[in-house]
């Protein structure tokens, strides 16, 4: 029993992952994140972000800096989204 509830809870907690990278990728959408940046911009360079808790900061200047209608949490998917793709930063 104890081992069919840790197989659900994982594949829960998949989709939940799974959920928040689509809708953190749709958010960069629809900022058009992408006509200023590419992926080579999000690789990890010396003096460039090199925490979450920065990688996070920058986020939330360019938001405010390209008036993105984003809430905190959604930025911070964002972040979680960017950091799983490119950064593997602790969290």
């Amino acid at each position: 029993m104890l081992k069919k509830l840790l197989i659900i809870s994982y594949f829960l907690s998949c989709t939940t992952l799974f959920a928040q990278h689509d809708e953190a990728k749709e958010l960069m959408k629809d900022a058009e994140c992408m006509s200023c940046h590419n992926n080579e911009d999000f690789a990890v360079k010396k003096g460039k972000v090199e925490s979450f808790k920065k990688l996070s900061q920058t986020i939330d200047a360019c938001r405010f800096g390209n008036d993105a209608d984003w809430f905190d949490d959604e930025s911070h998917d964002v972040a979680k989204y960017l950091n799983h793709k490119f950064y593997k930063f602790k969290e």
